[in-house]
Order: C-alpha cells, then sequence, then structure tokens
C-alpha cells in the first residue's frame, strides 16, 4: 500500500510539473525573443552576441512613451478605485437591504453578463459621443465597473451573518457606517481579488480604447505597442518586447497583492 501511494504521488509531481513546464515556456520564449532581432520565430541561437537590447530602446525611444505609461497606470488604477466603490456598494445593497424588486433586480443584472463587451461598444460610443467625452478619462474610466463585480461582491457580503449587522445597527451605524466598519473588513480577500481582475483587464482593454480614442496624447501603452508592432510586423523580436513591456505592470501588480490576497482571506474569517 504504502509503495503504490508512494508511485501515485510520484506521478501527480511528475504531472504537476509538466503542467508548470507548459505554463511557464511561453513566457520564457517571449523573454528571450525579446532581446533579439529576426524575422524567423523558430530562431533559438539564443548565445549572449546574438542578444541585446535594441528592441526595448526602440519602444523607450516612442514618441509619447510616458504619456503611454501614464494613461494606463491613470486609467487602470482610477478603475480600480471605481469599481471597488461601485460594485461593493451595489453588493451590499443588493445582499443586505430589503427593498423592492431586489432579486429581479439583481437576476437582470446577472443576466448581463452573458452579452459579449464587443456588442455594446456601438451603443457606448454614441453614448459616450453624445456627452462630448470622446478622448477623455472619462470614456475610458467609466465603463470599467461592470455586474461581474457587483455579483463577486454580493456572493462575499451574503456570507457575513445578519447578526453583525444588527448588532452595528444597535451600536449606531447606519448603512454606510456599517458597509465601512463590519462588511469592507470582512470581506477584504474578495476587495483584492476584484482589484486584480480590474486592473488586469483595464490594463489589457483594447478594443474600447481604440474606438473612444483618436488622439495620439490619450492613447492606452497596449494600445500604441499593438499600433507599433503592426508598422514592424516582420520582426518578431520587437513583437516579443512589445508583449513583454504590456506583460509586466499587471503581473507585477498580481504579484504585490496576491501576499495581500492570502492576507485578506485570513482576516475574513469570523472567530468564534
Amino acid at each position: 500500500m504504502k509503495a503504490a501511494k508512494a508511485i501515485r504521488n510520484g506521478l501527480d509531481s511528475i504531472l504537476l510539473i509538466g503542467i508548470i513546464a507548459v505554463n511557464i515556456v511561453p513566457f520564457v520564449y517571449m523573454f528571450l525573443m525579446s532581446f533579439k532581432s529576426t524575422i524567423n520565430a523558430h530562431d533559438f541561437d539564443f548565445s549572449p552576441d546574438k542578444l541585446s537590447l535594441q528592441q526595448y530602446g526602440k519602444i523607450f525611444a516612442m514618441e509619447h512613451f510616458g504619456r503611454y505609461i501614464f494613461n494606463s497606470v491613470f486609467v487602470a488604477a482610477a478603475g480600480v478605485v471605481l469599481t471597488l466603490a461601485v460594485c461593493a456598494l451595489a453588493g451590499y445593497a443588493f445582499a443586505k437591504m430589503d427593498f423592492r424588486g431586489n432579486d429581479r433586480l439583481f437576476l437582470f443584472l446577472v443576466l448581463t453578463m452573458i452579452v459579449p463587451s464587443e456588442v455594446i461598444v456601438v451603443p457606448l460610443f454614441l453614448i459616450t459621443k453624445s456627452f462630448g467625452w470622446l478622448n477623455t478619462f472619462r470614456a475610458l474610466i467609466l465603463p470599467l465597473p461592470t455586474a461581474f463585480g457587483v455579483f463577486i461582491m454580493r456572493q462575499a457580503i451574503l456570507d457575513i451573518p445578519q447578526d453583525l449587522i444588527h448588532a452595528a445597527k444597535i451600536d449606531g451605524c447606519g448603512n454606510i457606517g456599517t458597509f465601512f466598519k463590519v462588511v469592507i473588513p470582512m470581506v477584504k480577500s474578495s476587495v483584492l481579488a476584484l482589484s486584480i481582475f480590474t486592473f488586469v483587464g483595464a490594463w489589457n482593454n483594447f478594443i474600447w480604447p481604440l474606438v473612444a480614442c483618436t488622439k495620439e496624447e490619450m492613447k492606452t501603452l497596449p494600445l500604441a505597442l499593438s499600433l507599433m508592432k503592426t508598422q514592424f510586423n516582420t520582426d518578431v523580436g520587437l513583437t516579443m518586447a512589445c508583449a513583454v513591456v504590456n506583460f509586466l505592470p499587471p503581473f507585477l501588480f498580481y504579484i504585490c497583492m496576491q501576499s495581500r490576497f492570502k492576507e485578506g482571506i485570513a482576516l475574513s474569517g469570523i472567530k468564534g
């Protein structure tokens, strides 16, 4: 029995190592190819004399590179703040406040999740244009809160015992006080998870910035890098360098938030 268990554990370890390798290899390939200047995607000669920072030099030498970075960081950070404020408050209302049509309204909100985001690009563009918001940060930030965020926060807040809500109100807290003093500390893990999802989604957003922003100074980094790759589409190294530059910020954000995400899970537990 022990021998069979050891063999099974060994096979499981080999399988997990294989899955990890399959997922890591593309990122290693992308990183190494970003130091080469080649039109051959199968050029695996990574000797030191073939590697250089030439491709990154082209990217950092872009005329409005600093502006692109600022736009992407500002849109993603502001989008996280706005999404957390809107979705957390809406989730609290749907989970703990009794009002007429609560379940029906939430069902309608959830049904909007099955609609692809590409479907609403045209009506969203017409609405944004009618308000005169094209080529502004408002056009890039305001559409970021989604029904998915409301769903996540509502499901997390539903797990909070109603007795705690009643106790807070007995102590003199109103709905807003209860929300900040009781609800938010207990759903910290969900708040951090939603922050990660929102930041990554806002950073990688391509179609909507392409439609809403025509001025060069309002373009985000992924949009600018995609246009750059189109201009030099024969250079595989430049394409990979653009992918690395676009990949690193949300990856680093996730790494920084991951430790706090684990901390949030521990702090959100209810101690008897």
